[in-house]
């Protein structure tokens, strides 16, 4: 490994302590209380690198979200909707249920749960490949008039916002129940 590589390592390794550190002040004090001195100090830092890393809370707090948005692993979904209504609704179920199950779901829900900066596109974002093969399952029913609604009302059901002002975590019994409902409407 060349020395600009160790480096590199090295740069990258303490900005993920960082946006670790942050994102653990911002849980606990939300983001008009924390300051940069505080994540400094959590993050064993001075408040010179973590404004030389970031420029200001402002950005720190956007470079957090960005990091743990960027974390959620993509959903596993095939390109094609097979197996009928069902199967479409219970691989979704079960990606979701997966998704809010990682590090970084977790992470995201509490910032959010602490402070309303999210930003709206980017936290909406993060359901698209769902809404969209939703949307494919759904277009396979006579019994669906609107399958972009239809696609958002499940994941409202199984999600609880698919905004970031009341984040809820998702859990077996909502999907089971969200899943048995739209059979009953849709299938």
């Amino acid at each position: 490994m060349s020395w600009q590589e160790q480096k590199d390592r090295r740069r990258n390794k303490r900005r993920r302590e960082m946006l670790w550190a942050a994102s653990d002040v911002f849980t606990a004090l939300d983001f008009n209380q924390a300051n940069m001195q505080a994540i400094a100090d959590s993050a064993g830092v001075t408040k010179a690198t973590l404004y030389a890393h970031f420029g200001d809370k402002e950005q720190l707090y956007r470079a957090v979200i960005d990091y743990w948005l960027e974390e959620l692993p993509e959903p596993k979904l095939p390109c094609q909707t097979r197996g009928g209504l069902r199967a479409c609704l219970e691989r979704v179920a079960r990606e979701l249920l997966q998704q809010s199950e990682q590090p970084a779901s977790h992470a995201l829900t509490h910032i959010a749960l602490r402070s309303n900066r999210i930003p709206q596109k980017r936290w909406r974002q993060r359901y698209l490949p769902y809404q969209n093969y939703l949307e494919k399952g759904l277009s396979q029913s006579a019994r669906c008039s609107d399958h972009g609604q239809a696609a958002t009302q499940f994941l409202l059901l199984v999600v609880g916002s698919i905004d970031c002002s009341n984040p809820m975590t998702v859990n077996e019994s909502r999907v089971t129940a969200a899943v048995e409902l739209f059979l009953q409407a849709y299938a």
